[in-house]
């Protein structure tokens, strides 16, 4: 019986196919995931164990200001990049795809350098210098920006020439994978802190980085290395700033109820939020992973008039992805509190145990309602994906001022799960206006 469906799976993976090319690309960059879920989440395990609820908490603040500021020099440059890569390499316009990429990699590392010397000004005066101060970690977090913002402009032009495994491997397995290596050696040796922590995290993303370098230079066809640039700057800059808005506005969605916890709460409200985040992330890999193999398919099936290709694009990941989120998220929402205790330490049960609950049902939800997101943006309607965005981060905002005072580390986990359900209903109704069928599993 296993033998005849293991036989099936490998028949239906080969050829040419919309069902093939999806099948091998989810199993590569799904096996790169299953690599790198056990070496994030040991590394989450590690940390939190480490600096306790306190300083895991400063760190987690931290990291999740880094992620905000480099959002406008990294991914939101990175979903154009993927879209317009895919574009030029469909109709062979090589001379844009080297203008595109040359255009992006000034952009990245000319913010990257304005942003870090901002920090720098702000943050200076403020430090104390000590391990737990926030000014002082944001200072030493502010060299991964340049990093970041490379690595991300990188993994989106290899995955706009359907590069998939080359685009996420230094991301997925080479970059967790160094940083728990470091982590264990930390901890091990007695010198784990907060500021430690983040060094770590800057040495890991910087070997990433060159690893991905070599592997793009590999990637980029040989017309592209010969042919003279040309350039749509006046194209690409008026179609930046949605795509920089989407992912400030989808990222903030997602760290809000950090950064709310952080000012209206306690360093261990936070560190409990971010082991509950650690746990319900899991629930939405098999989407990340649909999202992360589909988005040129959209793309090409759109520019090709190809609707009936969309619609089973729709429906087959939507439902791959569901299938695998659903017993993952159960035995949290049931076991959510001796789950915390035995992998994360008893010192973040009480805190964590309804987070995590919380966040693990929308995010079994957000994959029910499949890429809703995805679709419209690759298909030229990331102002609606913006719209429905904003609404949600408004909610989000509005539920987090309301709930984190009375309710701490809940009230952050529900204004998150709250914003997530909106977000995903107006983008499905926006789906359904702009392409005319249903964007769920059913």
């Amino acid at each position: 019986m296993s033998q005849s469906l293991i036989q099936k799976v490998f028949s239906v993976g080969k050829g040419q196919g919309l069902r093939a090319q999806l099948l091998r690309g989810a199993f590569g960059v799904g096996g790169l995931k299953i690599l790198s879920l056990p070496l994030t989440l040991i590394a989450s395990v590690l940390l939190a164990r480490g600096l306790g609820p306190e300083g895991l908490g400063q760190y987690a603040f931290v990291m999740a200001t880094i992620t905000m500021l480099v959002l406008p020099i990294g991914p939101g440059l990175g979903e154009l990049v993927t879209r317009e890569v895919a574009k030029y390499q469909h109709s062979g316009a090589w001379g844009l795809f080297r203008g595109l990429t040359r255009r992006a990699h000034q952009w990245a590392l000319l913010g990257s350098a304005m942003i870090v010397t901002g920090i720098a000004i702000v943050s200076y005066s403020q430090a104390t210098w000590e391990v737990q101060d926030r000014w002082s970690l944001l200072i030493i977090a502010s060299l991964l920006l340049p990093l970041l913002a490379l690595n991300a402009l990188r993994v989106s032009i290899l995955r706009g020439l359907r590069r998939v495994i080359s685009a996420q491997l230094p991301e997925m397995v080479v970059r967790p994978g160094l940083h728990l290596l470091i982590t264990a050696g930390l901890l091990f040796g007695g010198l784990i802190n907060p500021a430690t922590a983040l060094m770590s995290q800057i040495v890991a993303a910087g070997l990433a980085f060159l690893l991905g370098a070599w592997l793009l230079r590999r990637a980029r066809p040989e017309s592209a290395g010969v042919t003279a640039p040309a350039y749509q700057n006046k194209e690409w800059g008026t179609a930046l700033p949605p795509f920089i808005m989407l992912a400030m506005v989808g990222t903030l969605n997602g760290e809000i109820g950090i950064l709310a916890l952080g000012w209206l709460g306690t360093d261990a409200e936070v560190g409990a939020l971010r082991v509950a985040q650690s746990g319900a992330m899991l629930v939405a890999v098999s989407l990340t992973i649909v999202n992360l193999v589909i988005g040129p398919h959209i793309t090409r099936a759109h520019r090709d008039g190809d609707w009936n290709r969309l619609q089973r694009l729709s429906r087959q990941s939507s439902r791959a992805a569901l299938a695998v989120a659903l017993p993952i998220a159960l035995p949290m929402i049931l076991l959510g509190g001796p789950i915390i205790s035995l992998v994360f330490g008893e010192a973040y049960r009480e805190e964590a145990t309804w987070p995590l609950i919380i966040l693990a049902t929308g995010q079994l939800i957000n994959v029910a309602f499949g890429s809703v997101g995805l679709f419209l943006t690759m298909t030229g309607y990331e102002r609606d994906t913006l719209r429905g965005q904003a609404i949600a981060l408004a909610v989000n905002a509005l539920a987090a001022t309301v709930l984190i005072p009375p309710y701490g580390a809940v009230g952050a986990a529900l204004a998150v799960a709250i914003g997530l359900v909106t977000w995903n209903a107006a983008l499905a109704i926006s789906f359904v206006q702009r392409l005319g069928f249903r964007p769920s599993a059913l």
